[in-house]
């Protein structure tokens, strides 16, 4: 039941905040407040779902949205981008690289 309701949710939600940024720029009064809006949301949104259901692509596009459409900087908006960029990277070393527990032989032989 909990994955019929999410399904839609899931489909939906990314593309309703990009729609939704897309015509921010008809509220160039309320700028501030609505970036902060989509941002929080965005975040909001990822913490609640994607991460405790464990799907990290969503949580990521989630995060490089919040960041996008954070009140801040051009210059530290790319910044967090690269060290997401970053961190992304390095999560997914370690994972492939993470020594396996050996075998025993006698498993392998039958014995």
């Amino acid at each position: 039941m909990f994955q019929i309701i999410t399904n839609p949710i899931k489909w939906s939600s990314l593309p309703a905040l990009l729609i939704g940024c897309v015509f921010s720029q008809y509220a160039v009064s309320y700028e501030l407040l609505v970036n902060s809006l989509f941002c929080l949301s965005a975040v909001a949104f990822s913490v609640q779902w994607a991460v405790r259901s464990g799907e990290y692509f969503w949580a990521a596009a989630f995060v490089g949205i919040a960041v996008l459409f954070s009140p801040l900087l051009l210059v530290v908006k790319i910044f967090l981008l690269l060290g997401l960029v970053c961190v992304v990277t390095l999560a997914t070393l370690v994972a492939a690289f993470q020594t396996q527990p050996a075998v025993d032989p006698a498993f392998l032989s039958g014995e």
